[in-house]
Protein backbone atom coordinates (compact mmCIF):
# COMPACT_ATOMS: atom_id res chain seq x y z
CA UNK A 1 0.00 0.00 0.00
CA UNK A 2 1.03 3.39 -0.64
CA UNK A 3 -0.23 5.30 2.63
CA UNK A 4 -2.64 8.25 2.97
CA UNK A 5 -2.08 11.21 4.99
CA UNK A 6 -5.83 9.77 6.70
CA UNK A 7 -4.03 6.49 7.45
CA UNK A 8 -1.00 7.19 9.01
CA UNK A 9 -3.13 10.06 11.47
CA UNK A 10 -5.34 6.79 12.16
CA UNK A 11 -2.94 4.83 12.83
CA UNK A 12 -1.04 7.26 14.92
CA UNK A 13 -4.26 7.48 16.94
CA UNK A 14 -4.92 3.57 17.36
CA UNK A 15 -0.96 2.91 18.30
CA UNK A 16 -1.15 5.87 20.42
CA UNK A 17 -3.82 4.21 23.06
CA UNK A 18 -2.80 1.18 22.25
CA UNK A 19 1.21 1.43 22.70
CA UNK A 20 1.72 4.66 23.92
CA UNK A 21 -1.41 5.09 26.53
CA UNK A 22 -2.51 8.28 24.67
CA UNK A 23 0.79 10.02 26.30
CA UNK A 24 1.56 11.33 22.81
CA UNK A 25 -0.81 14.50 21.47
CA UNK A 26 -1.30 14.79 17.77
CA UNK A 27 1.50 16.61 15.89
CA UNK A 28 1.61 18.12 12.35
CA UNK A 29 2.09 14.89 9.66
CA UNK A 30 3.11 15.18 6.49
CA UNK A 31 3.64 12.45 3.72
CA UNK A 32 6.82 13.25 1.74
CA UNK A 33 8.20 11.16 -1.78
CA UNK A 34 12.03 10.62 0.26
CA UNK A 35 13.46 7.63 -1.07
CA UNK A 36 16.55 7.38 1.34
CA UNK A 37 14.45 7.22 4.36
CA UNK A 38 10.75 5.99 5.45
CA UNK A 39 10.06 8.66 7.86
CA UNK A 40 11.36 11.33 10.54
CA UNK A 41 10.33 13.20 13.33
CA UNK A 42 11.38 16.77 13.45
CA UNK A 43 11.64 19.19 15.93
CA UNK A 44 13.22 22.60 17.65
CA UNK A 45 15.84 22.84 19.80
CA UNK A 46 15.70 25.73 23.18
CA UNK A 47 17.08 25.72 25.50
CA UNK A 48 16.51 26.71 29.36
CA UNK A 49 17.16 29.66 31.95
CA UNK A 50 19.80 26.72 33.01
CA UNK A 51 21.01 26.00 30.33
CA UNK A 52 19.18 22.48 29.88
CA UNK A 53 17.71 21.56 26.24
CA UNK A 54 13.98 21.67 25.32
CA UNK A 55 12.73 19.76 22.90
CA UNK A 56 9.41 21.60 21.10
CA UNK A 57 7.40 22.53 17.57
CA UNK A 58 7.21 18.53 16.71
CA UNK A 59 6.08 17.38 13.45
CA UNK A 60 6.39 14.20 11.27
CA UNK A 61 7.10 12.98 8.11
CA UNK A 62 6.27 9.55 7.03
CA UNK A 63 7.80 8.75 3.10
CA UNK A 64 4.55 7.68 0.77
CA UNK A 65 7.25 6.62 -2.03
CA UNK A 66 7.39 2.82 -2.04
CA UNK A 67 4.77 0.79 -2.06
CA UNK A 68 4.57 -0.88 0.83
CA UNK A 69 3.07 -4.04 2.99
CA UNK A 70 0.60 -2.60 5.24
CA UNK A 71 2.32 -3.61 8.49
CA UNK A 72 5.39 -2.21 7.00
CA UNK A 73 4.15 1.02 6.86
CA UNK A 74 3.02 1.00 10.58
CA UNK A 75 6.21 -0.15 11.84
CA UNK A 76 7.50 2.75 9.92
CA UNK A 77 4.94 5.32 11.92
CA UNK A 78 5.85 3.36 15.30
CA UNK A 79 9.13 3.36 14.82
CA UNK A 80 8.81 7.22 14.51
CA UNK A 81 6.47 7.37 17.40
CA UNK A 82 9.17 5.96 19.64
CA UNK A 83 11.61 8.62 18.87
CA UNK A 84 8.63 11.25 18.86
CA UNK A 85 8.07 9.83 22.61
CA UNK A 86 11.46 10.24 24.12
CA UNK A 87 11.78 13.67 22.57
CA UNK A 88 8.42 14.78 23.87
CA UNK A 89 9.52 13.93 27.32
CA UNK A 90 12.38 15.43 27.26
CA UNK A 91 13.88 11.48 28.39
CA UNK A 92 17.60 11.74 28.11
CA UNK A 93 19.42 8.71 25.55
CA UNK A 94 22.55 7.58 24.94
CA UNK A 95 22.25 8.58 20.98
CA UNK A 96 19.48 8.44 18.46
CA UNK A 97 18.84 5.11 18.74
CA UNK A 98 20.58 4.28 22.30
CA UNK A 99 19.87 2.40 25.62
CA UNK A 100 16.17 4.13 25.84
CA UNK A 101 15.17 3.89 21.88
CA UNK A 102 16.27 0.02 21.69
CA UNK A 103 14.46 -0.71 25.02
CA UNK A 104 11.23 0.55 23.87
CA UNK A 105 11.64 -1.06 20.54
CA UNK A 106 12.49 -4.23 21.86
CA UNK A 107 9.64 -3.79 24.44
CA UNK A 108 7.02 -3.02 22.00
CA UNK A 109 8.49 -5.90 19.35
CA UNK A 110 8.23 -8.66 21.92
CA UNK A 111 4.82 -7.51 24.03
CA UNK A 112 2.68 -6.41 20.06
CA UNK A 113 4.74 -8.87 17.71
CA UNK A 114 5.62 -6.03 16.06
CA UNK A 115 9.23 -6.20 13.59
CA UNK A 116 10.24 -2.60 14.11
CA UNK A 117 14.70 -2.30 13.38
CA UNK A 118 16.55 0.64 14.39
CA UNK A 119 17.28 1.78 10.53
CA UNK A 120 13.61 1.12 9.62
CA UNK A 121 14.51 1.16 5.94
CA UNK A 122 12.44 -1.15 3.65
CA UNK A 123 13.65 -4.16 1.86
CA UNK A 124 12.21 -2.01 -1.51
CA UNK A 125 14.23 0.59 -0.52
CA UNK A 126 17.19 -1.31 -0.70
CA UNK A 127 16.17 -2.85 -3.94
CA UNK A 128 15.49 0.38 -5.27
CA UNK A 129 19.08 1.53 -4.33
CA UNK A 130 20.58 -1.57 -5.41
CA UNK A 131 18.71 -1.80 -8.89
CA UNK A 132 19.02 1.81 -9.78
CA UNK A 133 20.46 2.62 -13.02
CA UNK A 134 23.73 5.43 -13.29
CA UNK A 135 26.48 5.91 -14.80
CA UNK A 136 29.96 4.86 -12.99
CA UNK A 137 33.80 5.75 -13.88
CA UNK A 138 35.38 2.57 -12.86
CA UNK A 139 38.96 2.00 -12.60
CA UNK A 140 39.82 -1.60 -12.67
CA UNK A 141 42.89 -2.32 -11.36
CA UNK A 142 45.44 -5.44 -11.47
CA UNK A 143 48.14 -5.56 -8.57
CA UNK A 144 51.31 -6.57 -8.47
CA UNK A 145 50.08 -10.01 -7.02
CA UNK A 146 47.84 -10.67 -8.95
CA UNK A 147 45.17 -9.69 -7.70
CA UNK A 148 42.18 -7.50 -9.23
CA UNK A 149 40.66 -4.70 -7.87
CA UNK A 150 37.70 -2.53 -8.42
CA UNK A 151 37.87 1.78 -7.65
CA UNK A 152 34.12 3.43 -8.45
CA UNK A 153 35.38 7.47 -8.68
CA UNK A 154 33.24 9.96 -7.73
CA UNK A 155 32.70 12.17 -10.87
CA UNK A 156 34.24 15.14 -9.21
CA UNK A 157 37.43 12.58 -8.41
CA UNK A 158 37.90 11.14 -11.84
CA UNK A 159 41.42 13.05 -13.05
CA UNK A 160 42.59 13.08 -9.57
CA UNK A 161 42.20 9.40 -8.87
CA UNK A 162 43.29 8.20 -12.63
CA UNK A 163 46.74 10.16 -11.24
CA UNK A 164 46.73 9.40 -7.47
CA UNK A 165 45.93 5.27 -7.74
CA UNK A 166 49.35 4.26 -9.36
CA UNK A 167 51.11 6.22 -6.85
CA UNK A 168 49.45 4.94 -3.78
CA UNK A 169 49.32 1.15 -4.68
CA UNK A 170 51.38 -1.62 -6.58
CA UNK A 171 49.31 -2.07 -9.76
CA UNK A 172 50.46 -4.11 -13.03
CA UNK A 173 48.16 -2.89 -14.74
CA UNK A 174 44.95 -0.25 -14.79
CA UNK A 175 42.10 0.21 -17.07
CA UNK A 176 39.33 2.76 -16.90
CA UNK A 177 35.78 2.01 -18.11
CA UNK A 178 32.41 3.77 -18.46
CA UNK A 179 29.04 1.46 -16.85
CA UNK A 180 26.04 1.77 -16.44
CA UNK A 181 25.66 -2.25 -15.06
CA UNK A 182 24.13 -2.04 -11.55
CA UNK A 183 26.64 -4.60 -9.95
CA UNK A 184 28.61 -1.10 -9.49
CA UNK A 185 26.33 0.09 -7.10
CA UNK A 186 27.59 -1.84 -4.56
CA UNK A 187 30.76 -0.09 -4.11
CA UNK A 188 30.93 3.48 -2.38
CA UNK A 189 31.87 6.65 -4.53
CA UNK A 190 35.83 6.92 -3.73
CA UNK A 191 36.70 10.85 -3.63
CA UNK A 192 40.52 9.15 -2.00
CA UNK A 193 42.54 6.29 -3.34
CA UNK A 194 40.79 2.96 -2.54
CA UNK A 195 40.73 0.03 -4.14
CA UNK A 196 38.13 -2.98 -3.32
CA UNK A 197 39.39 -6.46 -4.33
CA UNK A 198 37.17 -8.64 -6.42
CA UNK A 199 36.62 -11.84 -8.13
CA UNK A 200 38.20 -11.39 -11.10
CA UNK A 201 35.41 -13.68 -13.56
CA UNK A 202 32.41 -12.13 -11.35
CA UNK A 203 33.99 -8.89 -12.82
CA UNK A 204 34.70 -9.53 -15.96
CA UNK A 205 30.58 -10.51 -16.47
CA UNK A 206 29.85 -7.25 -16.12
CA UNK A 207 32.16 -5.32 -17.87
CA UNK A 208 31.04 -6.82 -21.04
CA UNK A 209 28.83 -3.80 -21.73
CA UNK A 210 31.43 -1.41 -20.53
CA UNK A 211 32.90 1.10 -22.61
CA UNK A 212 36.82 1.63 -22.22
CA UNK A 213 37.70 5.33 -21.30
CA UNK A 214 41.17 6.92 -22.26
CA UNK A 215 42.00 10.71 -20.12
CA UNK A 216 43.65 12.85 -22.50
CA UNK A 217 44.30 15.05 -19.77
CA UNK A 218 41.21 17.62 -20.84
CA UNK A 219 38.41 15.31 -21.00
CA UNK A 220 37.77 11.42 -20.46
CA UNK A 221 36.39 9.43 -23.83
CA UNK A 222 35.50 6.78 -25.14
CA UNK A 223 38.80 4.73 -26.40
Amino acid sequence: MIPSLDFIQERFKHYNALIFQNKLPMLPIRMGKARTSLGGVYYSKRRNLLGRVHYTDFKMVISAYYDLPENEVEDTLIHEMIHYYILYHQIHDTSAHGEVFLRMMNDINKKFGRHITVSHRSSALATERSQRIKAHYICVSILADGRTGVTVAAKTRVFELWKSLPACFDIREMRWYGSTDTYFNRFPSAIKPKIYLVDEQELRKHLESAVELRNDGHSIRPK
